[in-house]
């Protein structure tokens, strides 16, 4: 009912009412969704028969969400004049997109559904899936709101709240992706710690100028972490998952 509530209102009020239901969402997904007068199951509603369904799923709505932010972007790009800043901007999200899909499905995203067969835990393996993939979702989501401010102001000076969004989707981004390689490998990895804390102590300087250049300094980011992604592949043979759980 908050999801929907936040469908048929505008402006703020919708931020602040799909704020809660994503809150109310992660608390009650730790709880497994109980049901007011009904008895828990007995079975984890993340239980999987299908160790692929979850993984299979979760891949999709990546997509959807990759393919969204193109489209909204590329939406926003007819309805503005075609000047160098925009179509600048316009390149700049459809290569970040690209990227981030790339840091995605690098091995973790590829293995997950491997992992999760392999997990001792299936449950527990799909419930932290699950929050990674929102983590990642939301972090594209913030990134495609960073893209439109982008478009709409590539000039002048950059305010916190748009440094928020153009930087920080990316961070978060970045985040849940760290939570989904723990999963799949049971470990943190250095380059996308490196990749945060660059977002974080570029995010000051930024300050001071135009959006457009902080969602390059965002896309520079992605790219240096998916080169180094390629760089560790490079003379090694494909590792297999060590799932966490």
């Amino acid at each position: 009912m908050i999801w929907l509530a936040g469908a048929v209102t505008h402006g703020n009020a919708r931020g602040v009412l799909w704020l809660i239901a994503i809150t109310v969402d992660l608390v009650v997904s730790r709880r497994n969704w109980p049901v007011p007068g009904m008895r828990r199951p007995s079975i984890s509603p993340w239980g999987m028969a299908n160790s692929r369904h979850l993984p299979e799923r979760h891949e999709q709505l990546l997509l959807i969400a990759l393919g969204e932010t193109v489209v909204s972007i590329g939406l926003t790009y007819a309805h503005h004049p075609a000047t160098l800043p925009a179509t600048t901007a316009l390149t700049i999200t459809f290569l970040s997109a690209v990227l981030m899909w790339k840091i995605y499905y690098y091995r973790a995203g590829q293995l997950l559904a491997d992992a999760v067969a392999m997990s001792s835990n299936r449950a527990a393996a799909g419930r932290v899936a699950g929050a990674a993939h929102l983590l990642l979702v939301l972090g594209i989501i913030a990134a495609a709101a960073g893209s439109e401010v982008v478009l709409a102001r590539p000039d002048g000076r950059s305010h916190p709240a748009w440094l928020a969004v153009i930087l920080g989707g990316p961070a978060l981004f970045l985040i849940g992706r760290i939570r989904l390689e723990q999963v799949v490998f049971n470990r943190i990895a250095t380059r996308r710690l490196v990749g945060i804390a660059a977002l974080v102590l570029l995010a000051p300087p930024l300050s001071f100028a135009p959006p457009l250049f902080a969602a390059i300094a965002a896309a520079v980011v992605l790219l240096g972490v998916a080169l180094a992604d390629a760089r560790r592949r490079v003379g090694r043979p494909p590792e297999p998952p060590s799932p966490s759980m």
